[in-house]
């Protein structure tokens, strides 16, 4: 497997649910340092998961994953990251129906109103849901926290490559393949408009 160049930043504790399989969906919709005027795009196909606490607290987390926050907190502040964890995107949606939204409770890292929040931020209601296939990496690796990483973004460019030699799925095939069919047949019977 090729090393890999770019981070998706995202809350320690969603990293955490996504790299132990609890979760395998991100639900985004931008941030003030976004190209293009702040709207998430799903621009990677591949990519590190970058933990970050920039904006994590545990009201808006959904209760399966409150309890990571203390845990995930102690290693961003030593001037690293410690990256555990790599992900492939296999689906993204566009979407565009709260409702729909608000039925992936059981896949979401977040309450409803932090949802619903999320949904409604800026001018169109939307959130883009991508679905992803997580690997562990065989060990954990630490990079310097870079200036060039702060800040309200999703994509960041790594300074060095991430070698991925030896990495596993969190999830065995059958069981992701069948947890996906679920999900992509709930958010495809929305009508839901591809991005």
């Amino acid at each position: 497997m090729d090393a890999l160049t770019v981070g998706l930043q995202e809350w320690a504790a969603v990293c955490s649910g996504l790299g132990d399989g609890r979760l395998m969906l991100v639900l985004r919709k931008g941030g003030i340092h976004e190209r293009g005027g702040g709207l998430f795009a799903p621009e990677h196909a591949r990519f590190a998961l970058l933990p970050t606490n920039l904006h994590q607290s545990a009201d808006r987390l959904a209760s399966g994953l409150r309890g990571e926050i203390q845990a995930t907190r102690l290693p961003l502040e030593s001037g690293a990251i410690r990256i555990g964890h790599w992900a492939t995107v296999v689906r993204t949606w566009d979407c565009r129906d709260l409702v729909t939204i608000q039925s992936l409770a059981a896949e979401s890292p977040y309450t409803p109103a932090e949802l619903a929040t999320r949904f409604n931020y800026r001018d169109e209601p939307r959130l883009f849901v991508m679905a992803l296939r997580v690997y562990r990496l065989p060990t954990p690796v630490l990079i310097p926290d870079d200036p060039a990483y702060a800040g309200c973004r999703s994509w960041i460019t790594l300074a060095a490559p991430l070698p991925t030699m030896g990495s596993v799925p969190v999830l065995a095939t059958g069981f992701f393949e069948a947890r996906l069919e679920r999900l992509a047949a709930l958010l495809d019977r929305a009508h839901l408009t591809p991005p």
